[in-house]
């Protein structure tokens, strides 16, 4: 899963100023072949400006639990955007206009239910209750290079044994014996997989790849595609 931004932020930002559209790093310094990109077209420029400054004012308003986790995926973006760059069909607006998405995306307070969207920047869950109290769960990641794995994972919650938790019963064509777990922590959601034996491959997922992590709280987004 992941955000697809808006055609008209795009085009409102290539709009701005050649000023304004300069990016949030010294160019004169920059050493990176994808921030010399960035610092020759004002398109790039402005997206990335775009970027600091909804990161920044995400991070004044997030819980200090939650601002520690969009730390850890900015860095993770950082490291995906700079690894990437060159590479056969990559694309650089693309990339910076869906961050931007997702960082106007977060809620600004955590949930004490794991109902609602969530994103960690390389995927997502979605949790809707059901009448009969379960919740039906779509949790997909990839690799955020080059989307070199994918996981998919589409089941149903149900309370587990911790308080406050669930397990996730996936299709049976997939389980293989694997358990997943959701919970609530400091407002964010927690998803842990766990194999039927040491160094059992995924069902679920390419090689390599996982669903484990933190995830954020954002509003659903009507370009959220799975």
């Amino acid at each position: 899963m992941r955000f697809l931004a808006p055609l008209a932020v795009v085009l409102a930002l290539a709009g701005q100023s050649r000023v304004a559209a300069q990016p949030s790093f010294d160019c004169g310094s920059a050493k990176l072949s994808v921030e010399r990109a960035i610092c020759r077209s004002p398109t790039l420029g402005a997206l990335d400006r775009e970027i600091a400054v909804a990161y920044e004012r995400a991070l004044a308003t997030l819980p200090e639990a939650m601002a520690a986790t969009l730390r850890r995926t900015q860095r993770a973006f950082l490291a995906a955007r700079d690894e990437a760059h060159g590479r056969p069909g990559e694309d650089l607006e693309l990339r910076l206009a869906d961050r931007i998405a997702f960082l106007g995306s977060i809620e600004t307070r955590g949930r004490s239910s794991i109902e609602g969207s969530w994103h960690d920047g390389r995927g997502g869950v979605e949790a809707n209750a059901r009448p009969d109290g379960a919740i039906d769960v779509v949790i997909g990641t990839s690799e955020p290079v080059q989307a070199s794995w994918l996981c998919d994972v589409v089941g149903v919650g149900r309370p587990g044994d911790a308080p406050g938790s669930w397990r996730l019963d996936a299709d049976p064509a997939i389980d293989e014996g694997w358990t997943i777990e959701l919970s609530i922590r400091d407002g964010q959601l927690m998803v842990t997989s766990k194999p039927p034996a040491e160094g059992a491959a995924a069902p679920f997922c390419g090689a390599g790849g996982t669903v484990d992590g933190v995830y954020l709280p954002v509003r659903p987004q009507t370009d959220w595609i799975p």
